[in-house]
């Protein structure tokens, strides 16, 4: 009997689907992730586990079964720019800084550029950079798979290995990111358009072959600027050591070619501590993308435990691995293999839906579609730089004796599930807790560009000034509010189609003070002053409760 092969839709759905399944899968086992469970078992099912965070305090955050990491977080987040028309822009500029409020198990390297392009500072340019240059983790790779899915109709990958050159720069400037990265492009797209069945090793064969394409240099034309810093910065020839990674890499697949011949008596323990999986470089992108290409050509045959081999693969980069080798191993056997039980991986309409708008001919317009539909089911949509959300649900957790975290999750009109954070110290008083929980459950995200991220600092301006009442005779302390813009908030405000109308700058400071005074609800001063309503609740967001310091502090 002859094999179906999937149409290119049912791969590019099947490799999203099992990139995310791979990163539930392996999250828990991987040595980073702070899990409560010292010995996770080997199961074939998605399971809850504890997590120890320290953002924005040290708290314990239960992990639902079949919830994904960052690296899936970032595939979506790629997905989102590439759909938005100028992907770099928006990947650098908004999706990174913002991923920042919802990040769960980010990368050194990934979390000190995000928060370099929150800062407005490309990472290649700043005080930084020498860090960057070293930077050859997996966090480029386990993202681009979006690119390979939006070129799909493309004649060539000529593009492709470009965008995806791109997309590394952004938060990655060693050579082993950029070629892990572009080698799995090359294996992805390879895939992608195998119409035939796929012979054993073939797929090692074709990486080989195609050196010359996923292996080439950073043109100069494109990437001057870039490579000119990069010989000034760098503690290595960049170019000397381009070519000993793509080098080093090619005589690695040609182990794994050779090791594939065994059959029967290969040993994957040993063929993957070769691949460098259990080294001090375990997170390095060439060393995951050729754990994967192995991974999936051994057991192309055999999808499920071929991600599942590398999910629990302790004490190596288990959720990458796994998240990258599913990627492949879906991307040449389309969906239809997928287990009922890892169905129920986060976010599975998400990631069905992400796919077809990245497969669109007209990305823009059929994604506004998509969101209109959205908009007509619920009308509770909050404004963010990445798009439109809402508000699901909220919960505590305990951080120790000196307050809560507050974890609310959210969605976006794509169907993705976020978690953001906030730290609220205890022994505050019952008015301002009530003001806070109220702003927050209205405005999260309108100052998103003011909060803190880094380690034991607190996650909104409310809460950093509650941070200040220290003792008990200084809960009284009086809370006012104030109206607060910056020029990031100002440019997003004039266009704002409201203010384009007859308002006048008398009108909006009236009810700028109606607002702060409090004594009108929204519905009743947007009647007052005969404007929409939405327009009062813009004005809102931007009124922020303050505790004002002691006189002798």
């Amino acid at each position: 009997m002859s094999m179906v092969i999937p149409t290119q839709i049912e791969k590019c759905k099947g490799a999203m689907l099992a990139t995310a399944i791979g990163d539930a899968l392996g999250w828990p086992n991987e040595p980073r992730s702070k899990n409560r469970t010292k010995k996770p078992q080997v199961v074939d099912h998605f399971v809850e586990w504890t997590r120890s965070s320290n953002n924005p305090r040290w708290h314990d955050e239960k992990i639902l079964p079949g919830e994904y990491s960052d690296d899936t977080q970032l595939t979506l987040s790629v997905a989102r720019s590439i759909i938005t028309g100028n992907w770099e822009n928006f990947f650098a500029e908004k999706e990174l800084p913002f991923w920042l409020n919802y990040e769960r198990g980010g990368g050194g390297a990934l979390l000190k550029a995000a928060k370099s392009y929150k800062k407005g500072l490309l990472l290649w340019k700043s005080q930084y950079n020498r860090d960057y240059f070293n930077a050859g983790g997996n966090g480029a790779v386990m993202r681009i798979l979006p690119h390979v899915i939006a070129s799909a109709k493309a004649a060539d990958t000529t593009k492709l290995m470009l965008d995806v050159m791109k997309d590394t720069l952004i938060t990655h400037g060693h050579p082993r990111a950029f070629l892990g990265a572009t080698c799995y492009a090359y294996a992805l797209d390879y895939l992608l358009r195998k119409d035939t069945v796929l012979e054993y090793g073939e797929l090692v064969t074709a990486v080989i072959d195609g050196q010359n394409v996923w292996g080439a240099a950073l043109a100069s034309d494109v990437f001057e600027e870039w490579l000119d810093i990069a010989k000034q910065c760098c503690a290595y020839d960049f170019s000397l050591e381009w070519d000993n990674v793509r080098d080093h890499m090619v005589r690695q697949l040609e182990f794994i070619s050779s090791s594939l011949k065994k059959g029967l008596i290969l040993d994957d323990i040993k063929v993957l501590t070769n691949l460098e999986c259990f080294d001090k470089s375990n997170g390095a992108g060439d060393v995951a993308v050729l754990s994967a290409i192995y991974l999936a050509s051994r057991y192309a045959n055999n999808p499920s435990l071929g991600i599942k081999i590398p999910a629990f693969l302790f004490g190596a980069d288990t959720d990458t691995i796994a998240s990258i080798t599913g990627g492949l191993l879906g991307m040449l056997s389309g969906m239809n293999w997928i287990p009922v039980e890892w169905r129920e991986v986060q976010d599975y309409n998400c990631l069905i839906q992400m796919t077809e708008l990245l497969m669109a001919d007209d990305k823009k317009e059929a994604t506004k579609k998509e969101v209109a539909t959205a908009k007509m089911q619920n009308n509770q949509w909050k404004t963010t730089p990445i798009g439109k959300m809402r508000f699901v649900e909220s919960k505590s957790v305990p951080n120790g004796k000196n307050g809560i975290v507050i974890i609310e999750k959210w969605q976006t009109t794509l169907g993705q599930t976020l978690y953001t954070k906030t730290f609220q110290p205890k022994e505050i008083p019952s008015q301002i807790h009530q003001s806070e929980k109220q702003m927050s459950a209205q405005q999260p995200f309108s100052s998103y560009r003011d909060l803190d991220f880094q380690p034991q600092k607190e996650s909104s301006l409310t809460s950093m000034a509650l941070s200040q009442i220290t003792k008990p005779e200084e809960q009284n302390t009086a809370v006012s509010k104030q109206f607060v813009l910056n020029l990031v908030d100002i440019s997003e405000l004039l266009d704002n189609p409201q203010f384009k109308t007859s308002i006048t700058v008398g009108k909006t400071l009236k009810i700028i003070k109606s607002l702060i005074d409090g004594k009108e609800i929204r519905a009743s001063i947007a009647k007052k002053y005969h404007v929409d309503p939405s327009f009062v609740e813009e004005i809102e967001k931007h009124i922020l409760l303050t505790v004002p310091l002691r006189e002798n502090s």
